[in-house]
């Protein structure tokens, strides 16, 4: 795999260094502390919650943002270009689904009770490679259309070998081959990372004036059927409908089934807000990894336009990254514990004394990022500025300020178990929502224009900067000159095609 261009070769590097440096630490601790206490297991992919499988999981998680991207700008290409790429988004999600919550363990005793016993619900195994096979089709048919579509196959397979050998060898040796297991799961990661690397690849980006113009590496060059593009009030729509339903339905399942049976207890804590690796955590995680990306591409194209002040999008993107790890991986429990008194209560042990303990070094860490943010929101105006600034205060509230509210009255022994699943639930909303400003606010300082092979992307976050347009040639649409409230794709005007 050669990726052309002095970016792709590095971000290449980069994934793959991560990857094996990930994988290497996770064998020597295999190999030399079978059960690490600790920091220890934070950084072994063969325990639950680590930095390991975040890594995993949020590359495939860019991944499907990159095949969704693709598909936006390959709508010029026809409907079935689009289709590939967003059936290959499908794919890397549900990758990233399943590292991250383990349902594909989860499918085979609830395929038992729904359908019976059969020999695709004897063993989730079977199923699994059934499904896998069949979301690896957009990729394989992909592969046919790129120009270097074999490295997208070697990046399929690779991720393949490492999900399915780490299962086997979990079966078949157990704790007696955890490095084994520990090397498979390496191989996955890396084979997500170069599957990422193929996508962003294939998502070509060029300097046009003060303007990106991004098109999509496909060698099909014959007129099809276009796209339509969904309006951005849809999308958003979509987005938000998803963050309320996951949270009412987890807070009326928690609710009616206060005590769940053995059956129910795994399904009622995979929708439980509360708890760790499951569909909610996972959402949560992906809204502030979106958000992250979109931060990113905002400060590329600022640079681009030559916009002051653009770096602060790159550290808004780390920022948001970092509350992604932390939203997998409980960070702010691990330094809570770290920092908590001797005797007192554990994180989130509600008998006893105060336990949010992670409040305290998490509002020196909230200041650090809120100096960062200000600063971003100094150069911008209008939508952006608003969105970023309520965004932040957003989270910061139900994140720091809710949380330790609600950690008081529990160690006081008041409010009753209602009042705390009432409260847990409206702080992870609060949550999702300030993510949700967040990424608005990057998409709001940018805007799209169609091409007839592509996408013209242009900053407009900063007075001065929104009313420069590069002198190319005649567009084919216009765009308005004001900030816009979103990522807004103006229809093209119709272009004839031999």
């Amino acid at each position: 795999m050669k990726p052309s261009g002095t970016a792709p070769r590095l971000l290449l590097v980069v994934l793959v260094t991560v990857a094996v440096a990930l994988t290497a630490l996770s064998v020597v601790i295999a190999l030399v502390r079978p059960t690490p206490p600790g920091l220890w297991a934070y950084v072994d992919v063969l325990e639950p919650y680590n930095l390991p499988t975040w890594f995993a999981a949020t590359t495939l998680l860019l991944t499907s943002l990159g095949c969704l991207a693709n598909g936006l700008v390959a709508g010029e290409r026809g409907r079935s270009a689009t289709r590939l790429w967003v059936g290959a988004a499908t794919g890397a999600a549900a990758a990233s689904l399943c590292t991250t919550t383990r349902l594909h363990t989860r499918l085979d005793g609830l395929a038992r009770q729904v359908v019976g016993t059969n020999p695709l619900t004897t063993d989730w195994l079977l199923t699994a490679v059934v499904v896998g096979v069949l979301l690896a089709v957009p990729f394989a048919l992909l592969a046919r259309r790129l120009r270097d579509g074999r490295s997208m196959i070697i990046a399929v397979v690779t991720f393949a070998a490492g999900a399915l050998g780490s299962e086997l060898v979990g079966r078949r040796l157990g704790d007696d081959a955890r490095f084994l297991g520990a090397v498979a799961e390496g191989l996955q990661a890396i084979g997500a990372a170069l599957l990422l690397m193929v996508v962003v690849v294939a998502l070509h980006a060029t300097r046009r004036g003060r303007e990106l113009r991004a098109t999509s590496d496909l060698n099909d060059e014959r007129p099809r059927d276009l796209a339509a593009t969904p309006s951005r009030r849809t999308v958003w729509s979509i987005v938000i409908a998803i963050t309320l339903v996951l949270s009412a339905l987890s807070l009326a399942v928690n609710l009616a089934i206060p005590t769940p049976g053995p059956k129910l207890a795994q399904w009622v804590g995979y929708l439980d807000v509360n708890s760790e690796g499951n569909l909610p955590t996972w959402w949560s995680i992906g809204l502030l990894v979106t958000a992250a990306a979109a931060h990113l591409a905002a400060g590329i194209a600022g640079r681009v336009a030559g916009a002051g002040g653009s770096v602060g999008w790159l550290v808004t993107a780390t920022i948001l990254a970092g509350m992604s790890l932390d939203d997998m991986t409980s960070i702010h429990e691990r330094v809570g514990d770290l920092v908590r008194p001797e005797g007192a209560a554990a994180s989130g042990d509600p008998a006893g004394d105060f336990s949010f303990f992670w409040v305290v070094p998490g509002a020196g860490v909230a200041l650090v990022i809120a100096i960062a943010v200000g600063l971003l929101a100094l150069t911008l105006h209008g939508r952006p500025r608003r969105l970023l600034v309520t965004g932040l205060g957003v989270l910061f509230f139900f994140a720091l300020g809710l949380e330790g509210v609600q950690g008081a009255i529990l160690a006081s022994g008041g409010g009753g178990r209602v009042l705390e699943v009432v409260a847990y639930h409206v702080e992870e909303l609060g949550e999702n929502l300030g993510a949700l400003l967040l990424l608005g606010a990057a998409t709001s300082a940018l805007a799209l224009r169609r091409r007839e092979r592509g996408l013209d992307v242009r900053y407009t976050g900063v007075l001065g900067v929104a009313s420069e347009v590069a002198d190319d040639g005649p567009a084919d649409a216009d765009i308005t000159e004001r900030p816009t409230e979103a990522i807004p794709v103006v229809a093209h005007h119709p272009v004839t095609r031999p």
